[in-house]
This record gives structure tokens, sequence and C-alpha cells, in this order.
């Protein structure tokens, strides 16, 4: 599979790593370092995004963790599909960091083993199928060192250097009202699922978070509807709604400059087609006088 940043996800895998290599520690500050290195990954968080679409938070998470009624054990019942199981795994690293979740009496409700730690069992039950379901995603190896991260980030340079050398092929204009149209909207909604995602990860749940959760949901309807009037107002929505998340500005201004440029492009058709039509009237008319 195509990955646009490999660096990225090894720096998120090497985090696991160390989380898990880890003895005692704040689960909350630990989970928030390794969230936090996570969402710079483009990659994992449009995967994320995947997952998490459609994913009934409250009932997956009542799911997989409760309590027998006759006995009063706790039992923890995970998904076998693996996005689904990445999309709980996802909601409770959250619900802990923003302390929605004790952690404390998370773990010593459900995480009770004479072999291990409830943290050290919290660990291997989510942590660890986490950084493997990434990995598995991603092909990268579980067992990713500090030298291969050196590696991919030497590749990457010789990469970038490489691709800033190629010509850029210049679109040959379509005839059709909107040309890409369909491509335009499908990036914006790939990154609406991105700004869902990240959202996910803002501590404090806010009705300004709220604003920017409709919105963008609003902009997925109106793409999936090809209403490209009312995405480019959502959008302009969505820049004030957004303002205080810094974590997804990088990806409202992109959906932005898409708008904009496709806008500029329509309009560079436009004045192809119209300098066409006078010169052919130019032709014309000569013709008529000859």
């Amino acid at each position: 599979m195509e990955v646009k940043n490999l660096v990225d996800v090894q720096k998120f895998v090497l985090d696991c790593n160390d989380m898990l290599s880890g003895r005692f520690f704040d689960l909350n500050k630990r989970l928030e370092k390794f969230l936090t290195t996570m969402t710079k990954s483009e990659d994992i968080v449009d995967f994320l995004a995947e997952c998490l679409v459609n994913f009934d938070e409250k009932s997956g998470v009542e799911e997989a963790f409760s309590i027998d009624r006759k006995t009063g054990n706790a039992r923890i019942n995970l998904p076998t599909d693996d996005k689904k199981k990445l999309a709980l795994f996802t909601t409770i690293f959250n619900d802990i960091t923003s302390e929605k979740v004790n952690a404390n009496q998370f773990l010593e409700t459900y995480f009770q083993n004479s072999k291990f730690t409830p943290t050290q069992l919290f660990l291997e039950i989510l942590v660890k199928p986490y950084r493997d379901l990434i990995c598995k995603h991603f092909e990268v190896s579980p067992q990713l060192t500090e030298e291969d991260l050196k590696k991919s980030q030497k590749q990457e340079e010789v990469e970038q250097k490489s691709a800033s050398k190629e010509d850029v092929k210049e679109e040959v204009p379509e005839t059709e009202e909107f040309p890409h149209l369909t491509d335009i909207l499908n990036e914006e909604i790939k990154s609406c699922n991105q700004v869902l995602a990240l959202m996910k990860f803002e501590k404090k749940k806010t009705d300004m978070l709220d604003d920017v959760e409709f919105i963008t949901n609003a902009i997925i309807k109106a793409c999936e509807n090809k209403d490209l009037m009312s995405v480019n107002g959502l959008i302009i929505g969505l820049n004030y709604a957004s303002k205080k998340f810094r974590n997804v500005r990088h990806l409202v201004q992109d959906m932005n400059n898409l708008i904009f440029d496709y806008y500029d492009y329509l309009a560079s058709l436009q004045s192809g087609e119209d300098e066409g039509a006078l010169q052919q009237q130019d032709d014309e008319e000569g013709e008529g006088e000859e």
C-alpha cells in the first residue's frame, strides 16, 4: 500500500515500543505522549478516520467492557474485526487522557490478573495489539529500531530531492461543466474524516467542538450530494469554528486551498473558452469581409 510518510508511522511505532517497555509510569501522561506522536502521522490519522466511521463509541465500549450482574466479575469482550478493534482502543485511550474515564478505576476494574499488574495487563491487551494492527496495516515491523528509523529518514530525503526535479505535467482541460469535481470532493471528504478523527483527541468537550463536528459532517453530506456551493460555504464556516483547535488547522487550510484552487481552475477554463469564442468570431468576421 502507498504510505505518504513512513517516517511518521515509524516514530509512532517506536513510541509504542517505548511505552510497552516502560515500568512504573503515569498512564495518562504516557498515553498523551503516545497519541500526540500518532496524530502527527497523516497516514495513521487517515486510517483511524476510516476505522471510526459508523463506530458507536458508547455501545462499543459497553459491549467490550462490562460487569456480570450475577457474579460481579468484570468481562472484556473485544471485537474480532481489526478496524472495530482500533476504533474501540482509540476511544478508550481518548477517554482516559480526557479524564472521561478514571484510569486507576478502569484498570482496577477490568485488568486484574495474578501474573500481571493492572497496567501491564492494559499494555498487553490494548496497547500491544494497537501497535501490531497499525504495523500490519502499514507493513512496518513491530520490532522497529532507531537505526531503521534513521535509514527511512535518509531514504525519504533522497526521494524528496528526486521528486523536486521532476517536471510537472500540465493537465488537459476537460469540456464538462465541473471537471474533476468528484476527485475534489473525495479529497474534501478525506480531510473531513481526518478532522473528525483528530477532534476525538481533544481533551475538553465544548460547544465549539460540537460545532466543528456538526459542520464537518455537513460538509461530508454536501460533498456526497456534489453541492459545490454548499461545500464552499460550509468550509468558510469551519474556518471560524475550528480556530481554537490547532491540531486541525492544517487540514482546514488544505480544504480551503483545494476549493480556492478549484474555482481558479474553473475560471481559467472559462477564460480560455471565452478567448476561443472571440477568436472564432474574429475569424468568421474576417472571412465575411473577404
